[in-house]
């Protein structure tokens, strides 16, 4: 049971309209329906009027939470845990994949002179794509994941999944930073 629900029964155990609790209570009937309808709920200062005007305690009211969350520990959505990290391994692929083939690409960046050139101009803003697209994977991925667990059971669990797959997708993305660095430094010494 929800508080709305136990509202409900309790102003109908005192034979109470929605719109008389709402006069009692100081508030439109429409608010009262949004409450027993799970809509909304009461701030924390019109419960202690509640309270008076049902002739219950606050406790009473707040119990049924507990009751309610008692039943609804969900399970583990292995599923979705097995889509994160399918979608994860996938974007840390990507993202390591693509600079390696902008680099192999070898583009002549003042012209295109036969086909070979443009095929590798094509490769490279392919490989730039990848890595947007690798990013894009993890950050959504990492957003519906989020957005899912943040009010569940399992919530911790979920959140561990997060950190330990987010972690890994910055480290690739910290090895791509060296390897950038590295080449940098390397036509800095060579030419």
């Amino acid at each position: 049971m929800f508080i709305g629900e136990k509202i409900a029964e309790m102003r109908k155990a005192n034979k109470m309209t929605q719109r008389e609790l709402a006069e009692k209570l100081n508030v439109s009937d429409k608010v009262i329906s949004k409450w027993e309808t799970g809509k909304s709920l009461p701030d924390v200062e019109t419960m202690p009027r509640i309270s008076k005007v049902l002739g219950i305690s606050i406790s009473e009211i707040y119990e049924c939470v507990e009751e309610a969350n008692v039943g609804i520990a969900e399970d583990y959505n292995e599923e979705r845990i097995w889509q994160y990290k399918k979608y994860s391994i996938a974007s840390c692929f990507l993202v390591l994949i693509s600079p390696i083939l902008f680099f192999l690409t070898g583009v002549d960046w003042t012209g295109f002179y036969d086909i070979k050139d443009l095929l590798n101009f094509s490769l490279t803003m392919s490989s730039i794509a990848t890595f947007v697209l690798g990013i894009f994977f993890q950050l959504t991925q990492f957003v519906r994941l989020y957005s899912y667990s943040k009010d569940k059971y399992y919530k911790e669990k979920y959140n561990k999944v997060m950190k330990k797959y987010g972690i890994i997708f910055l480290s690739c993305l910290a090895i791509i930073i060296v390897f950038f660095f590295i080449l940098w430094i390397i036509s800095i010494i060579l030419f």
